[in-house]
């Protein structure tokens, strides 16, 4: 088995018999609106996708993961010419992929459930959902020649790989995303020290799962990915130069790793787009010219500047938007129908304010209890969320151009909270669609609902508490305690407070934790 890394998340998995591509964004026109781009460049690896998914002496397949753009790149897709491939996709509640290739002209389109398993010449492909509304993600195993892959991607799964390890054996070689991806410090209004300090606490959770997945997998080979991005729209590229961040370079994290896990057999290289593995023996080969070494900040301004007139010609499509009342009037309708579905509203007492950055005297208020939206003049509550965005963007989702999902990874809004505590259901609110609030509250209320127990111990103490994580129900049973007194949780590392009945460090939620040990 070879494995070709393509950039980002991408791969190329062939044997003899067999190739199979793993979320290859190959356009050269970022995702999010253009607000991500890959790094680093990679589209000269286009022709050679396409190239070896014409290869008719071989069965081949398209497996995507889930349908963030840097992920799902229906541009290059529908660009290929020979389509005598069968694609793959995770079956997901909400059905954006399933609609997204039903008029898609290919060999095949496969449909898999978590778990499923689909034959293929020498092996299978095997997937795992995360479908927690919040995240829809998945993973892919592809097993061809006696050799595993198992690629995660941005698939938090990592409270079940005792299990897969335990069912599959241990993979030749792993992959998974090590940089963050979300708005949160990114897009906040943190003064820079509060900001820097929770970018470390992100990255040092997010390097903590690598290791801890690494440690439970051991596999032969690790192969950093799935980010960072970089950010050539001229009003994010400071983003690239910020000495402390959530995106952080695969150096680091191999830095990290190299202290961390000292005696490991696994080997951690950083790779190039057009790099090979070789699954069987774990060799690396250098294919890459273009490599990033200690000329980081001159490659991407010079990557900048190749898209001054890209980002230039689009400041001018959008400096003529819709009046700024009709739009925000839009929004309202938007908002007011996202709260008829949003059962659990009346868990949000702090209310939202959204406005837009040429109209900031004129906002929406949304007040989460009663269900009502108006139209006020300014901020009049010390307890507030708030988001203010680009007319042009926010009318972009307004006319499904993108969804709210693509929206809050376009990192072209602003946002504040006070106090700064993150509450699940207003992220859903901002990021999920009208038709999604309804299955969204459902979800968390099933997670609520479920009063499985389980014993931790801490500092020789033991405490009873809910098994699953309110924020997306991560395995509780699989996380760890820091400092004595903090579970945390596997998936996307949330602390609870074993000392203070369960409660959520810095986030709205308790596992109800009970010391079984007091006097």
């Amino acid at each position: 088995m070879k494995i070709t890394f393509l950039g980002h998340a991408g791969f190329c998995v062939e044997t003899a018999e067999v190739i199979v591509i793993t979320d290859p964004w190959l356009s050269p026109t970022g995702a999010f609106d253009s607000a991500w781009f890959q790094l680093p460049r990679n589209h000269h690896l286009a022709a050679v996708v396409e190239e070896k998914l014409g290869d008719a002496q071989r069965e081949r397949y398209v497996y995507i993961s889930h349908e963030h753009k840097d992920h799902l790149d229906l541009a290059f897709l529908d660009s290929l010419r020979s389509r005598d491939f069968t694609v793959v996709i995770p079956d997901f509640r909400r059905n954006y992929l399933v609609s997204a290739f039903a008029d898609y002209r290919c060999k095949d389109v496969v449909v898999c459930g978590d778990g499923d398993t689909v034959p293929i010449p020498g092996g299978t492909i095997k997937l795992y959902l995360d479908d927690s509304e919040l995240n829809r993600d998945s993973a892919i195993l592809v097993k061809a020649a006696g050799r595993s892959f198992l690629n995660l991607n941005d698939c938090r799964i990592v409270d079940a790989l005792p299990g897969i390890a335990r069912a599959e054996g241990e993979p030749d070689v792993f992959a998974c995303q090590f940089s963050g991806a979300g708005w949160h410090p990114t897009c906040y209004d943190y003064p820079r020290e509060q900001y820097e300090q929770i970018a470390r606490k992100k990255v040092r959770a997010k390097f903590n799962g690598v290791a801890q997945a690494i440690k439970t997998l051991r596999p032969r080979v690790y192969l950093p990915s799935a980010g960072p991005p970089c950010f050539l729209d001229p009003e994010l590229v400071h983003l690239n130069f910020e000495p402390v961040n959530i995106f952080p370079r695969a150096e680091q994290l191999i830095e990290y790793l190299d202290k961390r896990l000292p005696g490991s057999t696994t080997k951690w290289p950083e790779v190039m787009p057009g790099d090979t593995i070789d699954a069987a023996t774990g060799d690396l080969v250098y294919e890459a010219k273009e490599r990033l070494n200690g000329n980081w900040e001159a490659y991407i301004r010079d990557y900048a500047g190749a898209f001054e007139l890209f980002f230039a010609a689009r400041a001018d499509q959008y400096r003529q938007q819709d009046d700024g009342e009709q739009l925000l009037a839009r929004v309202k309708a938007v908002l007011e129908e996202k709260l008829e579905g949003l059962t659990m509203h009346d868990r949000v007492e702090t209310p939202l304010y959204f406005r837009l950055n040429d109209l900031p005297d004129r906002m929406l208020r949304v007040d989460f209890p009663p269900r009502t939206v108006e139209l006020v003049d300014g901020l009049s509550d010390g307890d507030f969320y708030s988001v203010t965005a680009p007319s042009w963007e926010v009318a972009r989702v307004l006319d499904n151009k993108i969804t709210w999902d693509d929206f809050s990874l376009t990192f072209r809004m602003r946002l504040n909270r006070e106090p700064d505590i993150y509450h699940t259901v207003v992220q859903g609110f901002l990021r999920l669609e009208a038709e999604d609030m309804n299955r969204f509250c459902d979800r968390l209320l099933a997670i609520e609902a479920n009063q499985e127990r389980i014993v931790v111990e801490a500092d020789g103490t033991r405490y009873a508490l809910n098994r699953y994580c309110p924020h997306q129900g991560g395995d509780l049973s699989r996380g760890w305690v820091e400092e004595g007194r903090y579970l945390t949780c596997p998936r996307h590392q949330w602390q609870f407070d074993l000392e203070n009945d369960g409660e959520a460090r810095n986030n709205v939620g308790s596992i109800n934790a009970v010391c079984l040990d007091e006097d």
